[in-house]
This record gives C-alpha cells, sequence and structure tokens, in this order.
C-alpha cells in the first residue's frame, strides 16, 4: 500500500523546497520580486511556520515560501550588487581585488575579482565583482593567469560595462554575468601592471591546495598532448586543451567527460572505502562490535571532499559530493533514502550560495543527467537473457541504456544553450564511458599521483599514462574527422526543443533497452532537422556579427547568400568563425554560400574564414588581385582546394557579378599594386540587393581611399550607397571626409 505523504516528512519536502526555491530565482531573474520584498516573505514565514503553524502541511506550505523568498533573496542581491557597479562609459583605472578563481587557455585568461575597491580612495567606486579578459601572458611577463583563489591584487585596467553579444544564434553572455554579481568587464591596461598585495590578504586555508592544483596541471601538460587530456580528467583544469580539442568532443557528445563529476568521486570513494574496510575488518574484535562500512563510508566521503577540492569545486562535483553524503546518511540509517532527496538536497545547497548556477548549461545539463538516471525505470528482468548473454555483452547493453537515457534527458538542453546536436553521441557515449571509467580516468588517476611523488620508478607510470591519454584524443579526433556533416550548428526553435524534452520524458518511461535506444535516435533526428527561430526581418537583410577587433558581414537574399569576412582566429585559441560566425548563419536559415570573400590577408578579417568554408558549400571564393602570393592566405587556400570551392581574384578592372537577387561590383584593388600597403590593397565591393546599396571597402585607409576616388571619379563609377561599413573599423587612418 503507497504511504501517506507526510506534510513534515523531509524525505517528501526535499523536491518541493527544491523547486520552490527554483521559482524564486526564477522570479528575481525576470523582475518579479525585488530582494526586500523577498527577505520580508521569508522572514514572515518563517516566523508564521515555526510559531502560529500547528499543523504539518501547513508548516510545510510556510516552508515552501521561505524557500523561495530565499532563492529570490539570493539571486536578487547579486542583481543588484552588479548595478550599483554599472560604469556607463569605458575608463581606465587602478582598483585592488581579491582573486575568485582564475581560468586559461592556450592564448587567452580570464580572472574574476570580488571586493573590488578603486585604489585611489577619492575615484569613483568600481563594481564590487570585476572579470578582466584578455589574451594570456607572455612567458617573461608577470602571469596574471596563474593567480590563486584569495589573493590580493592590485591592477591598472579599462572598465567597461558587460558587452551584449548580439549575434544569431549566441548566448545571453552579458545576462549571466549581472547574475554572477559581476557588474563590470576590464583588460589590463597593460600585460605587465598587476602586482600582488600579500599584506592585505586575509587567511587563505586552501592556499597551498591551489598551488599543488597548478603544480600538478603543469606537470601533467608537459608530458605532452595525452597529459593535458590527463590534467582536464583529474584535476579539471582545461587550461592545456585547445578549443579545437574541446570542439572534438562536443560534437561527439562527449563533453562531459571533460568535467570533473560524479564518476570521479565514486572511484576515489570507492578505492578508500575498499581500503578501510578491507584493514579494519581484519580486526575481529572490531567487526563483530561495529559495522566497519560506517567509518570506511565516512573516510570514503572525507576523501572525495578533499579531491573535489582539488579539483576545482565545480557544480557537478559538488553535486555529486552531496549524494555520496546522501548514501552514507542511508546506509547509517539502514534505510533506503531515495533517489530524489538527496539530489534535491544537492540543488539547493548549490543555489543557496551560487543561484547563478541555475542559469548555467553546465549545471543544468549535469543535474538534468543525474535525474534522468535516478528516475528511469529498471529494465524488465529476463532470466533466459541474462543465461545466455555474454558478460560483455551485458556490459555494452547496460552502457548504451544508460548512455541514451543520459542523452535523451540533456539534447534539448545542448541544443538550446549550445546550439550543438550530436546524433552520434549515443554510439559514441557506449563506448567512451566504459573505456573512460576502466582505462583513461584511472590513467588519470595515477598520472597524477605520479607527478605528485616523481622518482624513478614513477617515469615509466607517467608515460604509460601519457600514452593512454594520446590514444584516447587520437581515437576522438579520428572519430570527429568522420563525423563532419552528422551534426548541427543551428538552435532549433523552442516548440521543437519542447518536443524533444517530451520524448526524453518518454525514454524515461519505457522498460526495455531497444525502445529506449530507438527514441533517443529519434530525438537527435528531429533536433537535427527542426528549424530555427524566426529572427527579423527576414531577407534580404545585411547582418553584422559582432566578432570583436575584426569584421564579418552577410548579404543574404532570397535566393543568395554572400560572406565578407570572418572574423579574426588564434591559433589553439579563438577563432571567430568557429564560434560566432557559424551558429549565427546556421541561426539566420543559411544553408550554403554562394560567394566568400576575402577583403585582404590581416588575421582580423580572414581568420575564421577557413573553418566557415568546411563548414558550409560554397560557390566562390573572392580574394583581391594578387591575393594567391600573399602568405597570409595560404590557409585559406588550402581548405578551398580540400572542398574544391573555385577561387578568383578580383579588383577595380572585374565585371559586376550576379548571385541570385544579389549584385556585387568589385571596385578596387587595380592589378598593378604600386605601392599599396595590405591594407590599401583590401578588395571593395558594393553590394546591390533589394534596391538598396552597400559598400563594404575592408581595411581601406585614407591614401587607398583618395586612390580609389581618383581612379574611379572620371570614369563615371557612382561610390552612393545606402549603407557604409567604415573602413578598417574607423580608425584615425580612415576614413577621409571624401
Amino acid at each position: 500500500m503507497r504511504p501517506r505523504f507526510r506534510g513534515d516528512s523531509l524525505r517528501h519536502l526535499l523536491p518541493i523546497l527544491a523547486a520552490c526555491q527554483i521559482l524564486g530565482i526564477v522570479a528575481a531573474d525576470r523582475g518579479w520580486v525585488a530582494p526586500d520584498a523577498a527577505l520580508v516573505a521569508g522572514a514572515t514565514a518563517v516566523a508564521m511556520g515555526g510559531l502560529l503553524a500547528r499543523s504539518a502541511r501547513a508548516r510545510s506550505s510556510f516552508a515552501a515560501l521561505a524557500a523561495a523568498a530565499a532563492g529570490a533573496l539570493a539571486l536578487g542581491n547579486q542583481l543588484g550588487e552588479a548595478a550599483r557597479g554599472w560604469p556607463l562609459e569605458p575608463r581606465e583605472l587602478a582598483i585592488v581585488g581579491t582573486v575568485r578563481n582564475a581560468t586559461a587557455g592556450v592564448h587567452w585568461m580570464r580572472v574574476d575579482l570580488v571586493d573590488v575597491v578603486a585604489a585611489d580612495r577619492h575615484a569613483a567606486p568600481p563594481a564590487s565583482r570585476v572579470r578582466v579578459i584578455g589574451r594570456r601572458s607572455a612567458p617573461n611577463t608577470p602571469a596574471l593567469e596563474s593567480a590563486l583563489p584569495g589573493e590580493r591584487r592590485q591592477l591598472s585596467v579599462r572598465l567597461r560595462a558587460p558587452a551584449p553579444r548580439r549575434n544569431p544564434g549566441s548566448v545571453g553572455w552579458r545576462d549571466r554575468l549581472v547574475r554572477a554579481g559581476v557588474g563590470a568587464e576590464a583588460s589590463l591596461t597593460h600585460p605587465a601592471l598587476h602586482v600582488r598585495l600579500p599584506e592585505r590578504e586575509g587567511r587563505r586555508p586552501l592556499a597551498a591546495l591551489h598551488a599543488a592544483r597548478i603544480e600538478l596541471g603543469e606537470a601533467l601538460s608537459a608530458r605532452g598532448p595525452g597529459g593535458s587530456l590527463l590534467r582536464a580528467l583529474a584535476l579539471g583544469d582545461r587550461r592545456g586543451l585547445s578549443s579545437e580539442t574541446r570542439d572534438d568532443f562536443a560534437s561527439l557528445g562527449l563533453a562531459h567527460l571533460l568535467a570533473v563529476s560524479g564518476l570521479h568521486l565514486t572511484l576515489v570513494a570507492s578505492l578508500a572505502f575498499a581500503g578501510v574496510r578491507m584493514t579494519l575488518g581484519r580486526r575481529a574484535w572490531l567487526a563483530a562490535r561495529w559495522d566497519m562500512r560506517i567509518p570506511a563510508l565516512a573516510f570514503g566521503v572525507a576523501c572525495a571532499a578533499g579531491y573535489a577540492l582539488l579539483a576545482g569545486w565545480g557544480i557537478p562535483v559538488r553535486r555529486a559530493l552531496v549524494l555520496l553524503l546522501g548514501l552514507v546518511v542511508a546506509v547509517a540509517r539502514a534505510r533506503p533514502g531515495g533517489r530524489a532527496p538527496p539530489l534535491a538536497a544537492a540543488a539547493m545547497a548549490i543555489l543557496w550560495i551560487q543561484p547563478e548556477a541555475l542559469f548555467e548549461p553546465g549545471a543544468q545539463l549535469s543535474f538534468a543527467a543525474s535525474a534522468a538516471l535516478a528516475a528511469a525505470v529498471d529494465p524488465m528482468p529476463s532470466l533466459r537473457r541474462q543465461a545466455s548473454h555474454r558478460r560483455w555483452l551485458r556490459v555494452f547493453s547496460t552502457a548504451l541504456r544508460a548512455s541514451a537515457t543520459a542523452l535523451a534527458a540533456t539534447a534539448p538542453l545542448v541544443a538550446y544553450h549550445m546550439a550543438k546536436v550530436a546524433p552520434l553521441g549515443l554510439v559514441a557515449n557506449a563506448f567512451a564511458v566504459p573505456w573512460t571509467a576502466l582505462a583513461l580516468l584511472p590513467a588519470a588517476m595515477l598520472g597524477t599521483l605520479a607527478a605528485a611523488f616523481p622518482s624513478i620508478g614513477t617515469e615509466f607510470v607517467s608515460m604509460a599514462c601519457e600514452h593512454v591519454g594520446r590514444v584516447s584524443l587520437s581515437a576522438v579526433e579520428w572519430a570527429a574527422a568522420r563525423a563532419t556533416g552528422f551534426e548541427t550548428d543551428a538552435r532549433p526553435a523552442i516548440p521543437w526543443c519542447l518536443g524533444a524534452a517530451g520524448i526524453a520524458i518518454w525514454v524515461l518511461r519505457v522498460r526495455t533497452t531497444r525502445m529506449r535506444v530507438g527514441l533517443a535516435l529519434a530525438q537527435s533526428v528531429l533536433l537535427s532537422f527542426a528549424p530555427g527561430p524566426q529572427i527579423r526581418p527576414p531577407p534580404p537583410r545585411v547582418v553584422v556579427f559582432h566578432v570583436g577587433q575584426g569584421d564579418s558581414i552577410l548579404v543574404q537574399g532570397r535566393r543568395a547568400a554572400v560572406l565578407i569576412d570572418a572574423g579574426t582566429r588564434i591559433p589553439g585559441g579563438v577563432d571567430r568563425g568557429r564560434q560566432t560566425v557559424i551558429p549565427g548563419l546556421a541561426a539566420l536559415g543559411v544553408r550554403r554560400l554562394d560567394l566568400m570573400i576575402a577583403t585582404h590577408a590581416d588575421l582580423d578579417h580572414r581568420g575564421g574564414l577557413p573553418e566557415v568554408l568546411r563548414a558550409f558549400p560554397v560557390g566562390e571564393l573572392w580574394l583581391p588581385e594578387s591575393g594567391r602570393d600573399d602568405a597570409g592566405f595560404q590557409e585559406l587556400l588550402a581548405a578551398a582546394r580540400e572542398r574544391e570551392v573555385p577561387v578568383l581574384e578580383r579588383g577595380s578592372a572585374s565585371p559586376p557579378s550576379r548571385f541570385g537577387d544579389v549584385l556585387v561590383t568589385p571596385l578596387w584593388p587595380p592589378r598593378v599594386i604600386g605601392s599599396l600597403g595590405r591594407n590599401d590593397h583590401s578588395l571593395v565591393v558594393r553590394l546591390e540587393i533589394g534596391g538598396r546599396r552597400v559598400l563594404i571597402p575592408g581595411d581601406l585607409e585614407a591614401f587607398g581611399e583618395a586612390a580609389l576616388l581618383q581612379a574611379l571619379l572620371p570614369g563615371g563609377v557612382d561610390l552612393g550607397a545606402d549603407v557604409l561599413a567604415l573602413p578598417h573599423h574607423g580608425s584615425r587612418t580612415s576614413s577621409s571626409r571624401a
């Protein structure tokens, strides 16, 4: 008989409280509840529930109201903190702040500062939380990205409001920063203008642990590319992984393997549990008097907590740690604790301190996968099948079932947040997850131990572990190269994501593995072919992508699409073509580029074009006159040969060309270059679409503009246009008044 619900039962109440806390956070994010009102409501609910409510149901209702108010108050305070320090215009300032965390890639770095004040007491106070972003420090320059949490730093920065990135298909970058309480972005005015202030630092009990994490990570990366993968797996530190490697994992649906999560903590806790139980179990007088599982579990959780701190204390690892604590409580009580209460407790603990995590894709994916695996019904027992099938086949079937369950639960979130759909992720996870659990993760742990205790004996262990990581990387690169064409970068419209979520619920309710796998595949197909949201205005239109320092412009007609430049690319780092332009084109419904134009060979214009060229069918590629001889175009030319795209040089002597309803007229440069520099040698084009003209002059400077006017005006060529893209990003050397 089903037990009757009791309002004061913590087991039943925790999921309700977590749901109410989430509703409160959403209400604060939407501006429905102010922090002051949430504080009053929470205090009133606590008082009424503790003093006046007589029934358990009434107390539960007041507890739910208090949880909702707590969620609204937590996020509301951070939103208010960001608003108080919002800079109205960019300004340079010397600031002092405490490092909260520092992250770095191959060529970039990001440092979050809290408790920020102006170094000059008479200056206007800055935001209390600031995010410093920029390029990674040069080898002989003091590295800000190596700062440890808790350090007090003084920096000379240029402050600005968090910039909105309104590219089609992009994420709400500014919303994420504001929810975290970050009121300003900053960049160093000079790479060396920062200094540590140890005399202003408080107690830092975890300083040695943070330093050990950095030291171990560098030792692993020094082993080779496989060591960088081991570093990400064991320590949660992805500094050694290039953006290309991360994209390969994402394209196969394996990005979750790069995050320290429950699999890692389970391995550490299991080893510690087994060691203590075997040691204490040999003492007969102890085993006869006490249950040795309790101290063994406690020691296992303690080791897991220490490892969680060493691995960066991310949201997935904190979730897993709370679930482990729930397991210990259930064993100590000798009663099953259920699946939902520990997960709800983990959500409440994380959102109480970090309410912005509710909107973070990583946190959503972590909890969605865990909730799906916990809520999925067990398979139907089949004694005949268990007796006849081989053990390895049963293991593969179990892995495939778990993979289908987790991917079905997370696929709508991945498609919505990251515009990624990986239909091959089901098969990839069925192989990759067992390999990670049985070989790659143990190699990462052994490699980390060998790096922590270097000796002649551990050298061979380190080399063997690095080889396992290198083989795994090679396998992922090989599979990702052959998976091209099976993924999409388009973000499906919300109704299609909701439909995929409905299939995910269906997946959780079916019992057979075959049916679950079939539904997961059907969900992937649905998301792959789902149309994106309608973006206004409809074609014909001109879209200027936000690519930072650089240019990328799409001229999209009803029957053709022309792309001019694609932003910058830093080897091993930022690639605006892959990260901004490709998702933007997919969101705009572009499936083919009739023409791709590289105005000139500067990296901030042509850098992202090779990736775009590999991602979309391209009719023609235009370069400026003599462009084939420019060394800067060699990578783009190689990509064009690989895709068999015709390459044409265009300039002032070239005739206009029509692509569907877009007319493109080359205006510059001349065939005889003379003394023109690279910027003044830019390919200048005028595009006519829908009765309007758009003039795009690349990085033409004042000298080139004067030469262009002198060459064209006598011939009667009209330079008039409805839209002018400022030459050279509107720099001082451009544009002349004429």
